[in-house]
């Protein structure tokens, strides 16, 4: 799933919306903010692409087992996780 929007027009999205996308395994964002709890992403995905996230670092809850690639173009991440990680 992609879904690229002007820097200027940033929408924000609750994670609530990705709830019933149990096979989600791609996910291109940019312009895009989510709020809401990371544990709606799909336990499938493989990719994320995500130009301009927000945050400092990447939510705990943000199921990351299955994921082969990030990519965090223009972002604020100064820390990858807050606490130690189990890679």
């Amino acid at each position: 799933m992609s879904l690229k929007l002007p820097r200027d027009n940033e929408k924000c999205f609750s994670t609530k919306a990705f709830k019933k996308m149990k096979r989600l395994r791609l996910l291109q964002l940019a312009g895009v903010k989510l709020d809401g709890d990371f544990e709606y992403l799909s336990r499938s995905l493989r990719w994320l692409s995500w130009n301009g996230f927000s945050s400092t670092h990447i939510p705990t809850n943000f199921y990351r087992e299955n994921l082969v690639s990030i990519e965090l173009e223009n972002s604020n991440v100064k820390l990858l996780w807050k606490e130690a990680q189990v890679l």
